[in-house]
């Protein structure tokens, strides 16, 4: 239900938001300044990795969603996806109107089947509204997103082996450089970011960036999700500010 209640309570407030600015920098900066950091692991600041995106030249560029989550007793990214797949999907239009992307991936592991269920129905409804395709919502901005199954391999959660196993390969990780923002899918520039990063997006555009930096710690802002599992009195997953130590995680 709550995939339905995204477009009932104002989903996609953002990216229309962007589409009416019409400055694609604007968007990049802004993420620049809300100091949105992956949280995919890495911690490298998004909004930079979009600026380098946006100055590649080539006519396809790849936006990636990351939901190849394999580490044991990880399940943050799959419960964003099974309950709000929108925020996935805004944050990535977001992103390609802001980087000048025309082509959309979520790389999900096969065996998370309710939440590729949720989002080929979420894909579907953003199709029926116009917000994704051709020309959307006559803007003369195109970008679509496709699904790819993983297979379950732990190695395709890093980058270049994703990249590989999209292709239709065997999912290798290959040595850099190059990296995937100048040559990733088939060549094209690739900018990858997993689901928790994406998610944030609609959010830092909604409140500004100086809103959300507000949240967190300088240099690390805005919230995480984290999967309490094992020998613990309180399991299942927490939202909290980034900067927080353990012991009051736990």
């Amino acid at each position: 239900i709550r995939i339905y209640n995204y477009i009932e309570n104002g989903g996609y407030k953002a990216f229309r938001k962007v589409l009416e600015a019409e400055n694609p920098k604007s968007v990049v900066d802004e993420v620049k300044n809300s100091g949105l950091r992956g949280r995919g692991g890495a911690g490298f600041p998004t909004g930079i990795k979009w600026e380098m995106l946006s100055k590649q030249k080539s006519k396809d560029k790849y936006i990636v969603c990351n939901a190849d989550e394999g580490d044991p007793g990880a399940y943050m990214d799959r419960r964003v996806l099974e309950g709000n797949p929108h925020s996935i999907i805004e944050g990535m239009l977001i992103a390609a109107f802001g980087t000048g992307a025309n082509k959309g991936v979520i790389y999900v592991c096969y065996e998370f089947t309710l939440a590729i269920k949720h989002l080929v129905i979420a894909l579907r409804q953003a199709r029926e509204l116009g917000l994704l395709g051709d020309n959307i919502l006559n803007t003369g901005f195109s970008f679509d997103i496709d699904i790819v199954r993983g297979a379950g391999a732990y190695v395709c959660g890093e980058e270049t082996a994703l990249i590989k196993s999209v292709e239709g390969g065997m999912g290798e990780p290959k040595q850099r450089p190059p990296f995937p923002i100048e040559k990733g899918i088939y060549g094209h520039p690739t900018c990858i970011n997993n689901v928790e990063t994406w998610a944030n997006v609609p959010i830092i555009i909604n409140k500004g960036a100086k809103e959300y930096a507000k949240v967190g710690v300088p240099g690390s802002t805005g919230t995480k999700i984290f999967s309490l599992v094992g020998k613990v009195q309180n399991t299942g997953l927490v939202e909290v500010p980034m900067g927080i130590t353990f012991k009051e995680v736990v």
